[in-house]
């Protein structure tokens, strides 16, 4: 008896949500895994660069890029650049601080671009 595969829906927001509909053609993707896998290895398998996710979606919450993913979920990439407020309404804070992606204004930034620290 063959193993069954199980499906995941992916969903793209902004720049991914154009790479995902060029390289699939429809939104949402139905994609079928053999078992959990985190968001990172899902990455992978669709061909997105991991410095181009900084958060996803699992089932309407905001998770980190290695949450794991099970058969029947609803997941999205967010990629960096989500307006501000937005930003601690959905969590994205604390579920971002050791990403390399995290849309962050460094002091060096802001003094590049002529403002005072």
């Amino acid at each position: 008896m063959a193993e069954e595969k199980k499906t995941i829906e992916i969903r793209g927001f902004l720049q991914l949500d154009a790479f995902l509909r060029k390289k699939f053609g429809t939104m949402p993707i139905f994609y079928d895994i053999d078992g959990p896998i985190t968001g990172l290895e899902l990455s992978r398998e669709l061909g997105i660069k991991r410095e181009d996710i900084e958060v996803i979606f699992v089932n309407g919450f905001v998770q980190e890029v290695n949450y794991v993913i099970h058969p029947g979920d609803r997941m999205a990439f967010l990629p960096p650049g989500c307006p501000g407020p937005y930003r601690i309404a959905l969590g994205f804070y604390g579920k971002n601080q050791g990403n390399s992606a995290n849309f962050k204004i460094k002091k060096e930034d802001r003094q590049q671009e002529g403002e005072k620290p």
